[in-house]
Order: C-alpha cells, then structure tokens, then sequence
C-alpha cells in the first residue's frame, strides 16, 4: 500500500473530512466495544475511539514509521498501536465489536482478501465502518487519476463487492454541506472558489482563514461539522465519498 496520510498536525484542506468520518462512528462505539481501526496512519481517530469506550482499542498500519509515531503521540490505557497487515490479522475470529477502516480498500489490489479479514475478526453481531472513494467525483476522467490509488469504484460497483463479503450493507454519501446551513452566506462558496485558484491558492492559510472567517464566520478549509451523510442514491452518486456500514 502506497503512502497517503494526513497530517494531523497541519491544517489542511482534508482535515475536517477524516474527522468527520471518525466522529460519525464513535455514536455507534459503546462503553464495552472493542475496536480495531486498521490503517490508522497518524493515529488521532484511534485515540478518539480509545476515549469512547473503557474496552481494548488497536490501531494498525502497514507502515512501521507511522505505528512508530503512533506510539510517539497518542498515549492511553485501553489503547495499543501495532504493525498490521489488513489481509492477514494478528486477531482471533469474533474478536471485535466494531471494525474501522477508511480510505483504505482503494490502496490494494488485495482488497477483497483485507474485507474478508476485517469480516472473520469480528463478532457475530459486529459492524465494519469503511469509507472509500467515489471514481465518479475523484476520477472524473474515467480512469484511477490518484497515483496512490490501485482501483476506485462506482456505487453498484462497491455495493456488489461488499454484498459478497457481508450479510448487510449501507452505503452513505459522505456530503460537504457546510453550505446547505441558511445561516451560511453562499458568497463563501465564490470566496473558496477564489482563494483556490493559482497563485492567490499560495496565500498564507493564516490570511485565508480570516478572508472566510469575515465573510462566512468559518475557517477556510472544511471542517468536521461541514458535512454530513446522504442515503438517497441520486445524492450519493455526487459525493467524492462513500461512508459504508456493513454488518457481519
């Protein structure tokens, strides 16, 4: 799997989207859940899961440097950082309440073998959280446009491949909607259009945020209250990412 990572510790114009994800699915982590979150780069959304349940949390990279720097920053006692590889798991079968893997399946060709893993660790009554990129949006040349990237998938691509793996399958549209809030001037939407062209784009994010702050009373890049999760096909199909919820 080829390097992709945010970096938690710039503001960037992904940041609020990966939170978004993380804080979504920590409404349906309990008290008493245990959770792998697999490809956990940085590390930051298994810390917040480890902050949501007293249970055994475990993030795992393929990458040694990014465990390594897991270790570094993120420190809990439910909570542990390994190297893992997403298609052969260190962990017993019916191991985990919850499984969470984002922008993940995208990055191997040996996806298939990685969903079946994260099926067989967890329990019976288990749920895998993954997200994935939509090709219409992210490649809307009609081929993989990503260099990081070894395939991406429409939306009845990606429902039949999960469909053959889990016995239950929700697909969301993960939407930016920071602009469907009334309260939010639609000039901001010209304003980020603006300050993300050439050369005005290499302005400081210091000036930008307080050019977007004046004008829509937000940050300039997206933040994790920005957006939402959309269930109708015809929304989805127009959001650059897929929010899935499978069930064992």
């Amino acid at each position: 799997m080829a390097d992709e990572r945010l970096d938690h510790d710039e503001e960037s114009p992904w940041t609020g989207e990966h939170y978004f994800r993380y804080e979504e699915i920590l409404k349906s982590v309990g008290d008493r859940d245990k959770v792998l979150d697999i490809a956990c780069g940085e590390g930051y959304g298994t810390f917040m899961i480890s902050k949501k349940t007293s249970n055994r949390v475990f993030g795992g990279d393929i990458s040694s440097v990014a465990v390594a720097g897991c270790v570094e920053k993120w420190a809990a006692e439910n909570l542990e950082f390994r190297v893992m590889n997403g298609t052969k798991l260190d962990f017993d079968s019916d191991y985990f309440d919850k499984v969470v893997s984002f922008e993940t399946i995208e990055h191997t060709t040996e996806y298939m073998a990685m969903l079946h893993e994260l099926k067989r660790v967890l329990k019976a009554d288990g749920t895998a959280f993954i997200s994935t990129p939509n090709i219409l949006i992210n490649s809307p040349k009609g081929y993989v446009e990503n260099p990081y990237h070894t395939q991406e998938w429409q939306l009845h691509e990606l429902q039949d491949i999960l469909a053959e793996v889990f016995a239950s399958v929700r697909i969301f549209g993960q939407k930016y909607s920071r602009y469907d809030n009334p309260m939010i001037p639609k000039l901001g939407r010209t304003v980020e259009f603006v300050l993300n062209q050439r050369v005005i784009r290499r302005l400081p994010i210091k000036i930008k945020n307080i050019i977007a702050q004046f004008v829509i009373g937000k940050r300039f890049y997206p933040q994790s209250d920005d957006f939402g999760l959309v269930s109708d096909p015809s929304e989805i199909v127009k959001c650059q990412t897929f929010f899935c919820i499978c069930r064992k």
